[in-house]
């Protein structure tokens, strides 16, 4: 009898711990859950405050153009922007002006490479410390079908991740590790340098850093490309070749105003942050800026809340 008494004790508690463990469970659960929501809610929240962002940068663009007649990191446009109270976060924007860099989708044009792009760009990947065979690589990715080698295709085809090759220009800078030859870390190091826009665009010297001067004139070291970096902005193109040191001029076209420019915006709802980028699009001064793309750079991240 009395081992009776035990197994069915023994019974009623294994009852017990299952039932506790199937609450704890469904706790957990509901805690996820419950988790997940609130973190679906709050990126919607930052989604939105990053698109007002957006179209704020949009407008103040369009703006600035009335207020100057160049495009400079002087401008009101450039000056970075504190962080913003918005309804349950805040939100920060900064703009970038791409044509400052250089364009990679300037290399081939109509099918043909342009000689005084792949020079420009040839400078470049030196002066980063890359190899100058690196802008060949390239050229023949942007190559239409017909005119690069035959044996591109192959090349890419026979990689452990098989694919073709692009055969037009870049949608954009992560596009390049696809590339042969180019690594994360080359790509790294030619961000602050290169863009890849939708057109083909000039060099605005007024927003340009020294390396990039440096690549666009021949014969100009990187310390009097410095000087020169520093003395913008330059009313006109005139005024910025007359600042050159004798026997070096620009190879490539260059102009004081800009079209396009990035936007990059962060938003912060308790825990979570999120990152969001934009390029804008100005078509001539005066006329209303659009945004023809945005994206995000991480989907989101959380930080460590603290009692302030």
């Amino acid at each position: 009898m009395s081992g009776q008494r035990g197994l069915a004790l023994i019974m009623a508690l294994l009852v017990v711990a299952l039932t506790a463990a199937i609450a704890a469970s469904f706790m957990r659960s509901d805690a996820v859950w419950f988790k997940e929501t609130r973190n679906i809610r709050l990126l919607s929240q930052a989604r939105a405050v990053m698109d007002g962002a957006f179209r704020f940068a949009a407008v103040e663009v369009t703006k600035d153009s009335s207020r100057s007649q160049i495009d400079a990191l002087t401008g009101r446009w450039a000056q970075p922007l504190p962080w913003f109270p918005v309804a349950g976060g805040t939100v920060r924007a900064a703009l970038v002006d791409p044509e400052g860099r250089f364009n990679i989708n300037d290399l081939v044009v109509a099918g043909r490479p342009v000689p005084a792009a792949v020079t420009v760009f040839t400078r470049l990947l030196r002066l980063v410390g890359l190899d100058p065979a690196l802008a060949q690589a390239l050229i023949a990715w942007e190559l239409p079908a017909g005119s690069a080698d035959a044996e591109l295709d192959a090349v890419y085809l026979g990689r452990r991740t098989p694919y073709r090759a692009g055969q037009q220009r870049l949608s954009g800078m992560s596009e390049l590790r696809l590339v042969l030859g180019f690594s994360a870390k080359s790509v790294r190091a030619l961000r602050p340098y290169v863009t890849a826009l939708p057109q083909v665009t000039p060099i605005n010297i007024n927003t340009a850093p020294a390396l990039v001067l440096a690549a666009l004139c021949p014969g100009l070291g990187l310390r009097p490309a410095g000087l020169l970096a520093a003395q913008a902005p330059y009313t006109s193109t005139a005024a910025f070749q007359a600042a050159l040191p004798p026997g070096s001029r620009p190879i490539f076209r260059i102009v004081v105003q800009t079209h396009y420019f990035l936007v990059y915006a962060t938003a912060r709802f308790g825990g979570l942050v999120a990152r969001r980028r934009a390029l804008l699009y100005r078509p001539a001064r005066g006329q209303t800026t659009a945004i023809l793309w945005q994206e995000a750079l991480w989907r989101h991240r959380h930080t460590r809340q603290t009692g302030s």
